[in-house]
């Protein structure tokens, strides 16, 4: 008997054990550097090493693209392309396949850029619109300026490895998010192919293979790149279902060619499968109610609805909802100062946090201050109305004496 009661503690113990870890585990992949948010409200989903220095490699193209499209006046413009604009390029690197003379329009440059990566066009825009390479990436370097991108500088339109040629996957989510709120760079970052009708070519871009060999068709957009010291590196925009998802992944290895792809699968798919948005917090849901040395009461409540993303398997019951600061507000507390935090938390992960504010000056009212002295009152009271007997009494035995006389 107790051996069978033993095996039911254990089975019982190992049950609730199973049932109480509710969190799943991000998997590993080989990108050194990454960055997962949602491109419409700006939310850090996952990050690992976002701020850390890195070449960017063929990603540079994005910046090339998005400068060319700011100073084209007409994308059906001819470029006649010139021996200057592409002599200096590599032959190992990733081309269109524009030659000396051809006549091309920047429309179809861009299609280069974009979807087979073509140095060869990035070179021909860069000469083309800068009249000088080094004049485009001094507009490069400008652009990412404006776009608010602190940790990173261009040195070439390509993309080579340079020690000055560098980005973070935090800035490269700042020029995605960018990149996608132009409605002409989107339409080259998201074509799965394009026929060059000025060289009868036929191009593919990422988003081709990512959707067909990989099955990742919540993919809308996006930009590889590869050298070996950035290793491979990818830059995708994604929709689900009401959502909008920038994922930027840096330093992959390149021992298995795609491997880029195949870290932005895991971890689209891991988080796409075991993640949603829930509301963690209604308008109107009360935060904290304080209370004034007068015994005046302020409820304070949420303005507005929170929703994260969060683990699926996770209830409010997993939520830890608490206000840290001022609990009873003295008479120099004044409308508008500052009383402490309030914070919701699944376990040390801080998911929403907020400021708390005095809503008002905190005052004596005139009910607290006769309930504060009614004892005061009160004594004071019966004295004024035994003085008013006494002098009652007193006015009486005055008559009376006055009357006898």
């Amino acid at each position: 008997m107790k051996k069978i009661i033993k095996y039911i503690s254990l089975v019982l113990v190992m049950f609730s054990f199973i049932t109480s870890v509710k969190a799943y585990e991000v998997p590993e992949v080989s990108s050194q550097s990454i960055l997962f948010t949602n491109l419409d409200t700006g939310e850090v989903i996952y990050e690992k090493n976002a701020d850390e220095v890195r070449k960017l490699a063929s990603i540079t193209k994005v910046m090339t693209a998005l400068v060319s499209i700011d100073n084209i006046k007409d994308f059906n413009e001819k470029v006649v392309v010139t021996w200057d604009m592409i002599k200096d390029i590599d032959i190992d690197y990733s081309m269109a396949g524009f030659k000396t003379g051809n006549v091309v329009s920047y429309d179809e440059l861009l299609y280069g850029v974009m979807l087979p990566s073509g140095a060869d066009a990035t070179n021909i825009l860069g000469v083309s619109i800068g009249g000088t390479l080094d004049n485009f990436v001094n507009m490069m370097n400008e652009k990412a300026k404006e776009i608010g991108m602190e940790n990173t500088h261009f040195t070439n339109t390509i993309g080579m490895d340079n020690p000055n040629h560098y980005s973070t996957a935090r800035d490269i989510t700042k020029m995605m998010k960018y990149a996608y709120s132009n409605e002409k760079f989107m339409k080259y970052a998201s074509a799965e192919e394009y026929k060059l009708t000025s060289i009868d070519k036929i191009l593919k871009g990422p988003v081709s293979k990512m959707h067909k060999d990989y099955g990742m068709n919540y993919v809308i957009g996006g930009k590889t790149g590869f050298t070996e010291e950035a290793g491979d590196c990818l830059a995708t925009i994604a929709k689900n279902n009401k959502s909008k998802f920038i994922l930027v992944t840096l330093g992959a290895s390149y021992t298995n060619k795609y491997q880029h792809m195949e870290d932005q699968k895991t971890i689209y798919e891991y988080f796409f499968n075991n993640y949603d948005y829930k509301k963690i917090l209604s308008k109107g849901d009360k935060l904290v109610k304080l209370k004034t040395i007068y015994d005046v009461s302020y409820t304070i409540k949420s303005k507005e609805n929170v929703t994260k993303y969060i683990d699926k398997m996770v209830t409010k019951d997993d939520l830890t909802y608490e206000y840290s600061g001022i609990k009873k507000l003295g008479k120099k507390i004044k409308k508008g100062d500052k009383l402490g935090t309030y914070y919701i938390k699944l376990k040390d992960e801080v998911l929403y946090q907020r400021y708390i504010y005095s809503p008002s000056d905190v005052k004596m009212t005139l009910e607290y201050f006769i309930k504060d002295n009614i004892i005061f009152y009160s004594v004071s009271l019966c004295l004024i109305i035994i003085l008013f007997i006494i002098f009652l009494k007193k006015r009486k035995k005055y008559k009376r004496k006055k009357k006898k006389r």
